[in-house]
């Protein structure tokens, strides 16, 4: 019999079908069961991001003669956002462990597609986003991020071998994973394009591919980023130049501003000053420094507070499947998630140079909220297929 192989800390047998994380049946952590407190942080967060990207548009586009453009078109998504979350809840999560591959290729079409000219539609120099019609368009750099996580928790799940082979392993990993960064960097979008990277890294890392072949990676992916940060050096410069004195972007300028005058408890929801023109993108990137200044340090934490929550419970529930794909696909979805988030607060905060990465549940965007929700059914689905199988954990295990 061959021998087992391991994920960071868990034993897999050599098929896969080994894993015990450390997970615990039916049993709560705590007063809490895990899939509660989840399920509770996601409505808490989509409910405050709706209000939020009401007051921090609705001047903005008041003077246009509809303030309620941006809500409408949230809640135009947010059904469908809905739905999506029940199907993939309601779906056995295990079917994507066979069909692994096939939304990577989706994606990847996607990114080409929004390239063309005639197609994507062009934004602030950008290339992100295909129209879809009445308003609406859609992100396929939001569906990568889920397929990269996909595809490489089931490249690793069917085969654990894989993690300490180069050829049929590693290279097939970063080789699948190297189209996808390219043409997130073409759009051009430098941020999500390493957050891709580096989410990559992190599912890899976990399924226990060799360290000596994730430090060779830096060889690939390297000399792409060196030509882009060249092509674009002057953009990068200011943005690096911007981290070391925050004052000096004026994105960052007024949203710290934004968040200095809210005080304790806040100017009061819809009272924001630097959402009157003053703070770009007030209800996209920037959406959390309206909230600190209109809900105030108070509000601010409390949202702080739900994202932990989040990142607890839903590891929680993710520790105690048995199952190797429901693991790592559990993992990489909750750390894209908390990621995401922090970076974001980072972000809006100064303590990173400015990027277009999205505050999960609260910034504006249909194709964002869609597979943020898509990944909550996910997991949701790990979770009731842990249930149902009835798995039993060692004794002295806990989520």
């Amino acid at each position: 019999m061959a021998p087992a192989v391991s994920l960071r800390g868990v034993h897999l047998g050599v098929k896969g079908e080994q894993l015990l994380p450390g997970g615990n049946g039916r049993a709560r952590s705590g007063w809490f069961d895990p899939r509660d407190v989840f399920i509770t942080c996601v409505f808490l967060l989509v409910a405050v991001g709706t209000i939020m990207v009401f007051s921090a548009s609705a001047f903005h586009w008041s003077v246009e003669g509809d303030v309620f453009f941006f809500l409408r078109r949230q809640l135009a998504w947010l059904p469908i956002a809905v739905l999506g979350c029940v199907f993939f809840r309601e779906l056995d999560y295990r079917l994507l462990r066979r069909y692994y591959w096939q939304p990577l290729v989706v994606a990847v079409m996607l990114l080409g597609v929004v390239l063309v000219p005639s197609i994507g539609r062009d934004v602030n120099a950008s290339r992100r986003w295909l129209p879809l019609g009445e308003g609406l368009q859609f992100q396929p750099s939001e569906l990568a991020k889920l397929a990269v996580i996909i595809f490489l928790a089931g490249f690793l799940a069917n085969d654990p071998s894989r993690c300490r082979k180069f050829w049929k392993g590693f290279a097939v990993a970063s080789g699948t994973l190297l189209p996808v960064f390219a043409l997130i960097l073409i759009e051009p979008d430098f941020g999500t394009a390493l957050f891709v990277l580096g989410l990559g890294s992190f599912v890899l890392f976990l399924g226990g591919m060799r360290l000596i072949y994730l430090a060779g990676s830096a060889f690939v992916f390297a000399p792409i980023i060196a030509v882009f940060a060249y092509l674009r050096w002057e953009t990068i410069k200011v943005r690096l130049l911007g981290f070391t004195d925050p004052e000096s972007i004026y994105q960052v300028k007024h949203s710290l501003t934004a968040l200095g005058s809210g005080g304790l408890f806040g100017l009061g929801l819809g009272a924001s000053g630097q959402k009157l023109k003053f703070l770009p993108e007030s209800h996209t990137d920037f959406i959390l420094s309206i909230l600190g200044e209109e809900l105030g340090l108070a509000g601010t934490i409390a949202i702080l507070l739900l994202f932990v929550a989040l990142l607890w419970s839903g590891m929680g529930m993710v520790w105690r499947t048995r199952d190797p794909f429901g693991f790592l696909l559990g993992a990489g979805i909750i750390m894209s998630l908390s990621f995401q988030a922090a970076l974001n607060i980072a972000v809006v905060t100064g303590s990173a140079p400015t990027k277009g990465i999205p505050l999960p549940f609260l910034t504006f965007g249909g194709s964002g909220l869609c597979v943020t929700l898509a990944q909550v059914g996910i997991l949701l689905s790990i979770d009731r297929a842990r249930e149902a199988d009835g798995a039993e954990a060692p004794e002295g295990s806990g989520a």
